[in-house]
């Protein structure tokens, strides 16, 4: 089970080559979203925004697609292109954000901020490489299968490993309720690793080999009690995320709907 922020900075990467070219076509015109290269920025924004709101929830939906790759790298496409086409819609709008345009615009940054949330809560969630989630049976023997990993490296090492190993056992939950857990789970994560590892390298001190192997799994171990304490409170915030987010994508593409059916019906430098 593994989340990567590698869709994330490839569209941070797209973005800055964009900046590149807005920068340059700048320095030659002056920037407006009625011009012809401002108008093909917005299409292409809307275009990969449409395929954002469409591709993977019909890849999630539709079981016949499963030949079409694991529904992870869909979620990756899915954060990719609604990152880079919202910014191709900023790009559009030359910065001004004024009438219709400006409220499309305001709407697509609280759509974009909402995407955020709900990719930190869909990661809340344990999942397989297919993208599948994690039940409480899968979670429970992924835990015993690191316990017992834990207890056979814990026995070729020194007294003070295993002292470490038990010690970290038996250090407090936190005792928040689920919610509360889901929402601060990277604050505590940081928190955990940041004690955890000053505690590995002190013991390394007095060990003739890295203790990488079993720091990794004391963090796996806390990973999944984790996930077993929360695995429904993520599921009903994920769901309630939904509630809210669909509309907003909804009044989105309507508002945008507006704008481009009024910049056809205007003419507005489209085929100037």
């Amino acid at each position: 089970m593994r989340d990567s922020p590698l869709e994330v900075e490839l569209s941070l990467l797209v973005c800055l080559l964009l900046c590149g070219v807005y920068a340059g076509y700048a320095f030659l015109a002056e920037p407006s979203g009625g011009q012809p290269f401002g108008h093909w920025l917005g299409i292409s924004g809307a275009a990969l925004m449409v395929a954002t709101e469409t591709l993977y929830s019909l890849r999630k939906r539709l079981r016949w697609l499963g030949w079409a790759g694991p529904l992870r790298l869909w979620l990756s496409f899915h954060i990719f292109t609604g990152l880079v086409g919202p910014f191709l819609v900023l790009l559009h709008t030359a910065f001004q954000f004024r009438g219709l345009a400006g409220f499309t615009m305001g709407l697509t940054g609280l759509v974009v901020a909402s995407g955020f949330v709900g990719r930190y809560l869909y990661t809340a969630i344990p999942r397989s490489l297919a993208g599948a989630e994690a039940s409480q049976a899968e979670l429970a023997q992924a835990a015993v299968e690191v316990e017992a990993r834990l207890a056979e490296l814990a026995q070729q090492r020194s007294a003070a490993v295993q002292a470490l190993v038990e010690a970290d056992a038996r250090w407090p939950r936190r005792q928040r309720g689920e919610i509360a857990l889901v929402l601060l789970r990277a604050w505590d994560d940081w928190r955990y690793r940041r004690r955890l590892h000053a505690q590995v390298r002190q013991s390394e001190r007095s060990e003739q080999r890295s203790l990488a192997e079993i720091e990794r799994l004391l963090q796996r171990r806390r990973s999944l009690e984790r996930q077993m304490r929360t695995l429904e409170g993520a599921r009903r915030l994920l769901s309630t995320w939904h509630v809210a987010h669909v509309p907003m994508g909804l009044a989105l593409f309507g508002s945008t709907a507006i704008h481009v059916a009024a910049t056809l019906y205007f003419r507005a430098g489209l085929w100037s």
